[in-house]
């Protein structure tokens, strides 16, 4: 099938078709058979995590080579688009919209919970006995593994591949396109769209898992901190009032207003960290920062390489290997949103600002916001209420707590629906193969993807919409592989066509 015939359909059917069918058999399975669906995503997790999670640990690690590696003089100055081509926005909005597509409410919710977790109970890589001074520096370094270098590099590295041949080679912005350079003319038929469903599913579980978390945060934060006893069907609640709102904004096109949000969100969230970095207890934060981020550099490689052999439990399958699935079930959407907005720049420049930059926001979020939850040892509240309270037991140690704690739920609200907006206009490109798809297909997803969040945390296990992500992922690993195979094929095949 050509292009040009592609682009006369509102929509591809058989990607739609079977992306919608399995959708809608999933929620009803998950509806009529909650229990069935629990024990079927769990048993995924166990052999994924037991047999496999050896392969997500090399292949994040693999990325990050192969990251800098881009990043340096053979491939750095190549663009992504024709050489005259420019950058659409400046420096500050395209980051701007970079980290806030990326990160949405998931570092609102873990940044004051890991910390304090691997606090109270230390990973296996360290050791030593929990709630002392260098488990607590320990903790804080694990925290930056897990969203640093390994978590970004999947990002850019998907983002780069996609983006180069979407530019270069006329190609549809859609998953299956950056893989142009590997099976070549392919992706326009059934291995292409074979491609497109797995973005649609990987999309799907991982914002589902980041919808249920936010939800569950905003349960337990109107609890927490204004008593207000919701019930038992709260968590549907919050998930239909988000969904309506990002569905609402797909439908009727309001980017700019979603745009707004995102730079108001972005101040809010630099207001915050500032607010907590002067009136909390400030040397402790920066000495526990400074501290982790030498750890962090000195133990990078045996961290990513760490399986936990004679280990009992399974450690490394609940954090490291959950937080790599979640970010290639993320990679999708994110590399098709940051490849649309770094038209016109270089591999090196895009590479630095969605692998370096990135970390190292993530680093002081976390080294301020965990360092708070470490230094008066909200453990207790997390064994009581759940690490979904954390992020409102750390604002009771601080002035004006509520009012903090309004911002901070502002944020988490705001993070999560710019990306659960951009995720929503992504299933409809990836469906349809439009740059502006149209808009009853961008609700459609919009509506799917709160279907699927809701059912997931409706079972109210915590677990359960983790492994979610888990399971969705799982084909992307050996697919980002490829896509790292083919990028480097693609630039070298690239520079030899133009004398490079």
């Amino acid at each position: 099938m050509s292009n040009s015939i592609e682009k006369t359909k509102p929509f591809d059917p058989m990607v739609f078709w079977v992306s919608a069918t399995l959708t809608i058999i999933f929620v009803l399975w998950s509806i009529l058979m909650p229990d069935n669906m629990s024990a079927a995503v769990n048993a995924v997790f166990s052999w994924t995590t037991t047999y496999w999670g050896w392969l997500y640990l090399l292949t994040a690690f693999a990325l990050v080579i192969g990251c800098f590696v881009l990043m340096g003089k053979s491939y750095g100055n190549l663009k992504l688009g024709l050489p005259h081509e420019k950058p659409e926005f400046s420096n500050f909005s395209w980051f701007a919209m970079l980290f806030g597509s990326a990160i949405a409410a998931g570092i609102v919710f873990w940044g004051p919970a890991e910390p304090a977790y691997h606090y109270m109970s230390p990973p296996p890589y360290f050791g030593g006995e929990p709630n002392t001074p260098q488990t607590g520096a320990n903790a804080m370094t694990y925290s930056f593994f897990h969203w640093g270098l390994s978590a970004w590099a999947i990002y850019a590295m998907l983002t780069v591949a996609l983006g180069h041949a979407c530019f270069t080679r006329k190609l549809p912005l859609k998953f299956s396109s950056a893989f142009y350079y590997v099976i070549g003319d392919k992706i326009h038929g059934t291995w292409g769209k074979v491609l497109d469903i797995f973005a649609v599913f990987a999309t799907l579980g991982g914002l589902a898992t980041t919808t249920g978390l936010v939800a569950l945060q905003l349960s337990s934060g109107l609890k927490y901190q204004y008593g207000m006893q919701l019930g038992p069907g709260s968590t549907y609640i919050i998930i239909g009032v988000l969904t309506a709102i990002f569905t609402f904004s797909v439908y009727t096109g309001l980017e700019k207003g979603v745009k707004i949000i995102g730079d108001i969100n972005m101040w809010v969230f630099v207001a915050v960290w500032f607010f907590i970095l002067i009136f909390g207890p400030t040397i402790f934060l920066i000495n526990l920062t400074t501290n982790a981020i030498g750890q962090y550099l000195i133990h990078f490689i045996p961290m990513s390489l760490f399986t936990g052999p004679g280990y009992e439990g399974n450690w490394i399958g609940s954090w490291t290997v959950f937080y790599w699935a979640w970010w290639m079930s993320w990679a999708p959407f994110v590399a098709v949103f940051i490849a649309r907005i770094s038209r016109g720049r270089t591999i090196r420049e895009t590479v630095a600002a969605t692998l370096i930059l990135p970390s190292i926001g993530n680093f002081l979020w976390y080294g301020v916001i965990g360092g708070v939850g470490i230094k008066y040892d909200v453990t207790g509240i997390l064994k009581e209420h759940g690490v979904e309270s954390a992020i409102f037991a750390i604002a009771q140690h601080l002035p004006m707590s509520g009012i903090l704690s309004i911002a901070l739920i502002f944020l988490i609200g705001t993070f999560f629906l710019t990306s659960a907006n951009s995720a929503a206009i992504s299933l409809a490109m990836f469906v349809s193969g439009h740059e502006n798809p149209g808009r009853n297909l961008r609700a459609f997803w919009g509506i799917a993807l709160g279907a699927v969040a809701a059912v997931l945390a409706g079972t109210g296990s915590l677990k359960v919409i983790q492994t979610a992500s888990i399971a969705t992922a799982f084909p992307l690993m050996f697919l980002l592989l490829f896509a790292l195979y083919g990028i480097f094929k693609g630039l070298n095949r690239y520079k030899n066509e133009n004398n490079l």
